[in-house]
C-alpha cells in the first residue's frame, strides 16, 4: 500500500512497465478431451448406431445399453466437458473476480475423464468380474462434479459485482447439475444391484430431459443473457420475459420428469405429462424473444474489423431450438408410448443437442477461444465448412425420423442412415480447426493507429492503454481491475469503447472520461 501510493503521488509522465501475465488456459483439457471423446465414443458411435438402424429398418435392432453409454459420453463427455471447461473460464471473468480453489480443477477434470471411460466401456459389458467397476465410474463422476460446482459457487459468490439477472441462471444450473448428479449415481447403483445392463428407460429418458433443460439450458442461458448482445451487436435483454423464463422452466422441470416417469403406471401423471410442456414451450420462447438474438445490429461495433461468422451459428442454434419446442407440443398428441411418439420423441433430443446445444457450443467456441488468444480462428473456410455440414446432418436426421414415424418408408430410413456421417465430418473439422486454434501462440500485431489526443465515449479501451500506458492506473481506480491483465486488453479491450465499459461496470462515464483526459494531459 505504502508503495502503491507513493507511486499514485509522483503522478503521471514516466515510462510504465506493464505487467506480463501467462496466458490462462484452463479450459483447453476440458475442451479437447471432449473433441476427443465426441469423435470416438460420441458422433462416431452414434453414426454407426443409425446406419445399422437404417439397415435392419428397425430402431430396436441396437443394443439399448449400448444407446445409454453412448448418451453418457455425449451427455457427460461432449457437452458436460466443454461447459466445465468454459465455466471455469468465463465465469470469473463475467463476476470480475478470481477463480476460487483452482488446485481442484485438475483433480476435477481428471475425475470426470476416468468416471467417463469406465461407464462408456463397462455398463454393456455382460463380465462379473468388471461389474464392480461401474460404481466406482458413478463415484469418481459425483466427486468430480461436486468439485465443480464448489468451484463455481465460491467463485460466484466472492465477486463484487452487482448481481446481474444472469447471476441465477448460473446458480440454477448447478444446483440442477447436482440433482442430475445424484440421480444418475441412483441409477448406476440400481442396475449394479440387480445386475442389469441398461437403466430402465422409464426413468432415463425423463432423466436426459432433466439434465438438458436444468443444468445445460440454464448454463447456455446465462452466458448468453451476459454476452450475446455484445457478441451479435444488439440491444441489452429485455428483463421481465427472461426473469418469467427462469421461474416458469424450474417450476416446470421437476414436474416434467416425474411425471413422464410415472406416465405409464398412473393416468393422472401422463395427463400433467402431456400439459406441462406447454408452459416449458411458452417459457423457451418467452427466453428467446426477451433475449433478442433475431434483431438488428444497433451497429456500435460496425467499426470494429474482426471475424463475425460465428454470428450465424448462435443465431442458427436459436432456430433449432424453436424447431426443438415445437415437436416438444406435438408429441401430447401422438398418442402415449406410440412408435410415432417415440420417433417425434427421438427427433426432439436430437434437435436440442445437436441443432441447439452443440451448435451453441460451436458458435461460442467459434468467438471465445480466438477471443481468449487474441487471434483468429485457424481456418475460416473449416468454420464456414462445419456450419453448413452440422446443419445438413441435423436436417436430415430431425425430419427424416419423424417421417420414418409417419410413413416407415425404406427411403427416410436411408437418409436418417446417413445423417450421422455429416455430423461426424463436421464435428471432425471443427475439432482440427479448434485444436490447431489453441495451439496457436503466435498473435498478429495490429495496424499503427493515428496519435490519441482526446478521449471520446467511443475510444476503444485497448487504444488508450496503448497511447498512455500510465492510463491503467485510472482504469484500476475506477473498478476495471480486470484491465492489468494484457490478454483482456489485447482482446476485449480492441471491441470495447468507453461507453460499452461504463455501462458494463455501472460507472460514471463522464467523470471516467475527465479522469483519462486529465491524465493524458500531464502526459502531454
Amino acid at each position: 500500500m505504502k508503495e502503491l501510493n507513493e507511486a499514485i503521488a509522483k503522478g503521471g509522465g514516466e515510462h510504465v512497465e506493464l505487467p506480463k501475465l501467462e496466458e490462462d488456459k484452463i479450459y483447453e483439457k476440458f475442451v479437447k478431451t471432449a473433441i476427443i471423446l465426441t469423435l470416438t465414443v460420441g458422433v462416431t458411435f452414434g453414426a454407426i448406431i443409425l446406419s445399422y438402424i437404417a439397415i435392419r429398418l428397425n430402431f430396436n435392432s441396437i443394443y439399448y445399453a449400448l444407446i445409454q453409454a453412448h448418451g453418457h459420453a455425449q451427455l457427460y463427455g461432449w457437452v458436460g466437458l466443454c461447459i466445465m471447461g468454459f465455466s471455469l473460464y468465463i465465469i470469473p471473468r463475467v463476476k470480475n473476480t478470481e477463480l476460487r480453489s483452482r488446485n481442484l480443477t485438475s483433480i476435477c477434470y481428471v475425475l470426470i475423464v476416468a468416471s467417463l471411460v469406465l461407464r462408456t466401456t463397462i455398463q454393456p459389458l455382460s463380465f462379473p468380474g468388471t461389474r464392480f467397476l461401474l460404481p466406482i465410474s458413478s463415484i469418481c463422476e459425483t466427486v468430480s462434479i461436486c468439485l465443480f460446482v464448489l468451484i463455481i459457487l465460491r467463485t460466484i459468490l466472492a465477486s463484487k459485482e452487482k448481481k446481474g439477472i444472469f447471476d441465477k441462471f448460473f446458480k440454477a444450473g448447478v444446483i440442477w447439475f447436482l440433482i442430475s448428479t445424484g440421480l444418475n449415481f441412483a441409477m448406476v447403483m440400481y442396475i449394479y444391484k440387480h445386475a442389469l445392463l441398461e437403466i430402465p428407460r422409464a426413468v432415463f429418458s425423463p432423466y436426459v430431459h432433466l439434465y438438458l433443460f436444468g443444468f445445460v439450458c440454464m448454463f447456455i442461458f446465462a452466458i448468453n443473457i451476459r454476452t450475446v448482445y455484445a457478441f451479435l451487436d444488439i440491444k441489452p435483454v429485455r428483463e421481465k420475459p427472461v426473469n418469467l423464463t427462469f421461474w416458469i422452466l424450474n417450476l416446470s422441470i421437476p414436474v416434467y420428469f416425474v411425471t413422464q416417469m410415472l406416465a405409464d403406471k398412473s393416468n393422472v401423471a401422463l395427463r400433467f405429462s402431456q400439459f406441462i410442456v406447454f408452459p416449458m414451450a411458452f417459457a423457451i420462447l418467452a427466453f428467446i424473444y426477451g433475449l433478442r438474438v433475431f434483431e438488428r445490429s444497433t451497429r456500435e461495433l460496425h467499426d470494429v474489423v474482426m471475424d463475425r461468422s460465428y454470428t450465424k451459428t448462435i443465431r442458427t442454434a436459436y432456430i433449432w431450438l424453436i424447431i426443438s419446442t415445437m415437436i416438444l407440443l406435438v408429441i401430447p398428441f401422438l398418442g402415449h408410448g406410440s412408435e410415432m411418439q417415440k420417433r417425434f420423441h427421438g427427433s426432439l433430443n436430437h434437435a436440442l443437442t445437436v441443432g441447439f446445444i452443440t451448435m451453441m457450443i460451436i458458435g461460442y467456441a467459434s468467438k471465445m477461444i480466438p477471443t481468449f488468444k487474441g487471434i483468429n480462428m485457424h481456418s475460416q473456410k473449416m468454420s464456414d465448412l462445419t456450419f453448413i455440414l452440422i446443419n445438413v446432418g441435423c436436417f436430415l436426421r430431425v425430419f427424416s425420423q419423424i417421417l420414418v414415424g409417419v410413413s416407415g418408408k425404406k427411403l427416410f430410413y436411408a437418409t436418417m442412415g446417413t445423417s450421422g456421417w455429416f455430423e461426424l465430418a463436421a464435428l471432425g473439422l471443427f475439432g482440427y480447426n479448434l485444436w490447431k486454434t489453441m495451439n496457436t501462440t503466435q498473435v498478429v500485431k495490429p495496424a499503427e493507429a493515428k496519435k490519441l489526443l482526446e478521449v471520446t465515449k467511443d475510444t476503444k479501451v485497448f487504444d488508450i492503454v496503448d497511447a498512455y500506458p500510465e492510463t491503467l492506473q485510472v482504469f484500476i481506480d475506477f473498478g476495471f481491475s480486470q484491465m492489468a491483465n494484457p490478454v483482456m486488453r489485447n482482446t476485449m479491450g480492441r471491441v470495447a469503447s468507453i461507453e460499452m465499459a461504463t455501462r458494463m461496470h455501472n460507472v460514471d462515464m463522464d467523470k471516467f472520461i475527465k479522469a483519462l483526459n486529465d491524465k493524458i494531459a500531464v502526459k502531454s
